[in-house]
């Protein structure tokens, strides 16, 4: 566990600030999570686990091992959407297209595969290049053309609307190949774990990895912790803040894919709500909306714990407008601790 524990945000790149090396025995306990991010992730998942159990309070059958395996299935396409989300606000940006490239990701699988298994060798490369492509471009716009993150990608979703009207006439094609539909459908173990839950550890451990022990994650950090002093580094800032953005149409599209394969078809819209989703996951597994600092373990519990609510108020006679303040009212009380932490 402590390897998925990453570097603090005074640590995130040794060479983005060179009087910082002078004590190596810091910087090397914060790189493996000992610090207060460490702490952060694991109130994060503290909280998690008292919200189960206070689930139960709303029905009999929630709190349950049975609905807390639900839980993280259902939080699945949150976490890898979110994974996106999380490395471009590390850097202090947004991406706010994650719903078109969620919806293009999920009608392109099924309108290129045509459920048919014999199809996936190519449809699905052409999916996860067309968002790393959209992706690119966000990045290009606001690297180059200096273009705020809120605007491009906001621009990026709006079009990417139109795009799938027009791709799909308003009546999406074909439905999800049965390999995508047993690998997100199904089950281990004689049917006591999902597949899904084995793909999402490891979705964790990877992306984990990237980003707090690789050179790549160190310098993701260093970007958002301090641009100019990243640049005077050596650090190519453009490239990085390009390929965060990448990086998350990638797996917007993975994502939608997987979203497909959960619903047995792709339906219109169905990347909408993880707009708020996935940029609520990050803020509440403590990642800062400022940059520079986060980590990816905390925005997966942050994932479980949105749909953990969500799934619970679906249990009750509240309306889903009721869910989407609880949530909004989340996500300030995330923000507002964040901000005192700065403070402090």
């Amino acid at each position: 566990m402590s390897q998925l524990l990453g570097p603090n945000r005074s640590s995130d790149d040794d060479s983005a600030d060179p009087q910082q090396s002078s004590d190596k025995r810091t910087t090397g306990l914060r790189s493996w999570g000992i610090g207060a991010q460490g702490k952060t992730v694991i109130g994060v998942y503290v909280f998690l686990l008292i919200l189960i159990l206070a689930s139960r309070f709303v029905s009999p059958s929630f709190g349950s091992i049975s609905f807390t395996k639900t839980v993280v299935v259902l939080s699945a396409f949150t976490i890898i959407a979110s994974f996106g989300q999380y490395i471009v606000v590390v850097t202090g940006g947004l991406d706010l297209s994650i719903p078109g490239v969620m919806s293009v990701g999920g009608l392109l699988i099924t309108g290129l595969s045509l459920g048919q298994n014999s199809r996936l060798w190519w449809a699905v490369p052409i999916v996860l290049g067309v968002g790393f492509l959209i992706g690119a471009v966000n990045g290009i716009g606001v690297v180059y053309l200096k273009i705020s993150p809120v605007i491009m990608t906001l621009a990026a979703n709006v079009i990417l609307g139109g795009v799938v009207l027009v791709y799909t006439d308003g009546t999406p094609r074909g439905s999800t190949p049965p390999f995508l539909v047993e690998l997100i459908q199904g089950r281990l173990f004689g049917g006591a774990l999902p597949k899904v839950i084995v793909g999402l550890v490891v979705f964790m451990i990877i992306g984990s990895i990237l980003m707090n022990q690789t050179s790549f994650g160190r310098r993701v950090y260093a970007v958002g912790s301090n641009p100019r002093v990243a640049y005077l580094s050596g650090v190519r800032v453009n490239l990085i803040m390009i390929l965060v953005y990448a990086i998350s149409g990638f797996c917007a599209a993975l994502a939608g894919m997987a979203l497909a394969a959960y619903s047995n078809n792709s339906f219109l819209g169905m990347g909408d709500p993880y707009l708020l989703l996935s940029l609520a996951a990050v803020v509440v597994g403590g990642t800062s909306i400022l940059g520079g600092r986060g980590l990816f373990v905390g925005v997966v519990g942050g994932a479980i714990i949105l749909t953990t609510i969500t799934t619970t108020l679906a249990g009750t006679s509240i309306p889903d407008s009721a869910r989407d303040m609880v949530i909004a009212v989340v996500i300030l009380a995330a923000v507002i601790v964040a901000r005192q932490e700065k403070l402090d």
